[in-house]
């Protein structure tokens, strides 16, 4: 547009000159009209060049303004490009001093806990602690613990109930013979025992109370052997924890009645190995499922808070006896309500699972009143007594009056109440069965 406005400039400009000097008007008026169009066509090429150059300051600014925005963002992105890059560098040295902390943590002796070989049943001073406790009815595994300072013996209720004196030795063969009482969990089926040697001894520790075991907590399992003395072991991962048990594939707690589930880690007591099958059963003549059954091992927990109930150790003994001998007569009382004057005086027919009356008498034959009533059957069955019906009639009401007054005595000297908290239950369901034996006995006769 400015080129060609000058071009028609400088065109007018010589025509101008090139006209003839004349006076005629139209010469005079061709010119003027010429000037004119040259004052207009100067305009145009004043104002195009005025909106030339101020367009061209816009756009300087304009660069000028973006140069400086692109300046700024590119000084601010430097700088949080150092920032990350001061901050990735911290973090990696924060990322080595933690690993060189924690490899310095480790202990050099894989014989101390927290060590990645670490194995509790490998150590001498976690397996003596371990002893076996050998009764005149039954042998089992326990373990020292050493509580607030005072020595322990843990074992299951069962492995001391039913006896009438133990042994204590642990691993190493050092035998224990001082005690004092013994404590009894509330609610639970496993006990305590304070022992009293003025030794240090092997002892383990508890975990600490209400610590969580998860789903993959390494466990350790041991027991003593009862031939060898020596320590078995097992180990595997916990399936968690419930309230009263840890949870553990059952398989690794089999043959180890009384000892300790450990964290593998640490080589402390989570739990103690518990039998249901061998406590006292809840019906009389249930068949027992026997020791050890993979089916009903349970690793009752240690890791909370436990109430114990103290007594001594014999009375805790005696009053296991105490059921087994009530049981045991009220037995001889279901035997006794069948005899009749039938041949064998009913002696041989079947009371409860595979027992007669007579294996039932004969399992009794230290009591005066069995052993008279089996000598009674055996003579007459070997015809060495020759008794009419009714003298018959009469010696066996004598015998079912005399267990019966030998029941009811028995009935009053025999108190749930004063038993522990572990025999307590038991004893409840003791003194049903026999007061059921006293009321069908009374209501038994000779002719049936």
């Amino acid at each position: 547009m400015k080129l060609r406005n000058a071009r028609h400039l400088l065109l007018l400009s010589l025509t101008i000159l090139a006209l003839p000097a004349c006076s005629n008007k139209k010469n005079l008026a061709k010119i003027h009209d010429l000037e004119t169009q040259l004052e207009t066509l100067q305009e145009e090429t004043t104002n195009t060049t005025n909106d030339l150059n101020r367009r061209l300051t816009e756009n300087e600014d304009a660069a000028r303004n973006a140069q400086t925005e692109a300046a700024q963002q590119i000084r601010q992105l430097t700088t949080e490009r150092d920032t990350a890059t001061q901050q990735l560098v911290a973090t990696k040295a924060e990322v080595v001093r933690a690993e060189e902390a924690r490899i310095a943590k480790i202990p050099k002796d894989a014989s101390v806990p927290g060590h990645p070989e670490f194995n509790p049943a490998k150590e001498t001073k976690i397996t003596n602690a371990l002893v076996t406790i050998s009764g005149d009815k039954s042998t089992g595994t326990g373990f020292v613990v050493n509580s607030t300072g005072k020595f322990y013996l843990y074992t299951s209720a069962s492995t001391l109930a039913g006896n009438s004196r133990l042994t204590i030795t642990n691993a190493e063969g050092t035998k224990f013979t001082k005690f004092g009482n013994l404590e009894v969990a509330e609610k639970t089926s496993f006990v305590r025992l304070e022992i009293l040697e003025p030794n240090a001894l092997p002892a383990l520790n508890l975990a600490e109370e209400d610590s969580k075991v998860g789903s993959d907590t390494p466990v350790t399992c041991l027991a003593t052997e009862a031939v060898s003395g020596g320590v078995t072991s097992s180990s595997g991962n916990s399936q968690g924890q419930s309230e009263e048990n840890i949870n553990i594939e059952l398989s690794l707690l089999h043959g180890k009645t009384g000892g300790p589930l450990l964290e593998s880690a640490t080589g402390k007591v989570l739990a103690i190995i518990i039998d249901p099958a061998a406590e006292p059963q809840h019906q009389l003549w249930v068949e027992p499922a026997g020791s050890g059954d993979p089916d009903s091992l349970r690793a009752t927990r240690l890791n909370h808070r436990v109430l114990w109930k103290a007594i001594p150790v014999a009375t805790f003994l005696a009053e296991a006896k105490k059921i087994t001998d009530y049981n045991r007569l009220t037995g001889v009382a279901q035997a006794f309500a069948g005899l009749n004057t039938t041949p064998g005086l009913g002696l041989t027919l079947t009371i409860a699972g595979s027992r007669t009356a007579l294996s039932i008498l004969t399992a009794a034959k230290d009591l005066p009143i069995a052993a008279e009533t089996i000598t009674l059957h055996d003579d007459i069955a070997a015809k060495r007594l020759h008794l009419g019906e009714a003298d018959l009639k009469k010696r066996i009401a004598s015998i079912i009056s005399s267990a019966t007054t030998q029941l009811q005595r028995s009935e009053a000297d025999f108190v749930p109440a004063k038993f522990n908290p572990y025999h307590r239950p038991y004893a409840e369901e003791a003194l049903k069965w026999h007061k059921d034996a006293v009321k069908l006995l009374s209501g038994s006769s000779p002719d049936k």
